[in-house]
């Protein structure tokens, strides 16, 4: 039996080859880059790890089974309350009296005439504005959305985000969890169980597919559309339309110093003075590892695609005034650490939608895995990985 071509090492790469190799399927993966892991690093510096992306993942059966498998232990984050929202100041809850009234009684008259349900084609912006009413969508669902998919509300899609999905069953355990040495040594012990499985890992390596084989690409959706152009034009031409958004992660640490807040982090309305999405108190969610004080503070996405253009020092500037602002003083840090993402996440827009509502035509034996297609974080591709390689099994 021919190997299977997983293409990308990335966590959705390696999470399917590790699947397969679990129902007894040869694989081989394909990595153009010169590292597994994608966005997800981790960085021991003299100051404390450094994540260049999530720094844990929700927990669950998957998760938990996998790490259990692969004998990466877990720390849970810390139950303290999950953080801010800004509106001119951090607040637990970002509405008044008045308006959390009117998004009750709006929520409730949605629920029970039934037009709660998202409608084929519908922004976040204008289904927010309908079920829970025009002052919630800037405030709450704006902010939170931002700070999960870095997304523009005015184009995000209400179906792929608020639908009716299947969802990774809720059997414990739960919580958000990492594991203990960082993201990193879940990339790298995925990497150690399949090259001890016999799974041939090829870096530095442009994939090229002809259809002869199975194959699954695990890839961003604007390099799965390169893979794909003279094997399956169509699929090709869709996935290209897909936008691909800006991400830029600083790590600042603080010798000496405590969070300005408790929880795990602010998240940022557009429009309210300050350009960070969010900002996540690293130290707060994991306060027993190593390390000084540290914060992470999240810029781009849909809204500041400009961003990429700035060099370290004015992304510095920019972060110390933007922390100025919530903590009402300013610090310099003692390191800070840049990593930038041309191609971070995709835009969960109405495009999208368009994209995943009619089939790809994908030669027989190719398949998708990706945060494109099914969901963002370890989670859900892990959850995607285990759906593909029960679908390639079937066939092999």
């Amino acid at each position: 039996m021919k190997p299977v071509t997983v293409v990308g090492g990335g966590v959705s790469g390696l999470a399917t080859a590790y699947y397969l190799s679990l129902a007894g399927i040869p694989v081989e993966i394909v990595e153009k880059s010169d590292r597994l892991g994608g966005l997800i690093a981790t960085y021991e510096t003299p100051d404390g790890p450094v994540e260049t992306a999530a720094i844990a993942m929700k927990n669950g059966p998957r998760v938990d089974a996998v790490c259990r498998d692969l004998g990466v232990p877990m720390l849970a984050a810390s139950t303290e309350r999950p953080g801010y929202f800004y509106r001119g100041r951090p607040r637990r809850w970002p509405l008044n009296a008045g308006e959390s009234l009117a998004l009750g009684a709006r929520y409730a008259i949605s629920t029970v005439s039934g037009r709660r349900r998202p409608r084929p084609l519908e922004t976040v912006e204008a289904w927010g504005a309908r079920v829970f009413g025009r002052r919630a969508t800037p405030w709450l669902l704006g902010p939170y959305l931002q700070g999960r998919y870095a997304g523009d509300p005015a184009r995000l899609s209400a179906s792929l985000l608020f639908g009716q999905r299947d969802r990774p069953a809720r059997a414990a355990p739960e919580g958000i969890v990492s594991p203990a040495n960082g993201m990193q040594q879940l990339i790298d012990a995925l990497a150690c169980r399949l090259r001890t499985k016999g799974v041939s890992i090829r870096l530095n390596t442009s994939a090229r597919l002809d259809g002869s084989t199975p194959a699954v690409i695990c890839t961003a959706a604007c390099d799965a559309a390169k893979i794909l152009r003279d094997l399956a034009p169509g699929a090709s031409q869709a996935l290209s339309t897909v936008e691909m958004l800006p991400l830029v992660r600083i790590t600042a640490f603080y010798p000496g110093e405590q969070a300005p807040l408790g929880g795990r982090g602010v998240l940022f309305p557009r429009g309210n003075g300050v350009r960070a999405l969010g900002a996540v108190f690293n130290t707060n969610i994991f306060p027993d590892r190593k390390g000084h004080y540290s914060e992470s503070w999240i810029y781009g996405g849909a809204s500041d695609l400009a961003v990429m253009g700035l060099s370290d020092d004015e992304l510095g500037v920019v972060m110390d005034r933007d922390r100025q602002a919530l903590c009402g003083r300013g610090a310099a840090p003692a390191a800070r650490w840049i990593h930038r993402w041309q191609a971070g996440l995709p835009h969960y827009d109405l495009q999208l939608e368009s994209v995943l509502s009619r089939p790809l035509d994908l030669p027989k034996g190719v398949f998708l895995v990706g945060n494109y297609v099914g969901g963002i974080g370890v989670p859900m591709l892990l959850e995607q990985a285990a759906s593909v390689a029960e679908r390639v099994r079937e066939r092999v």
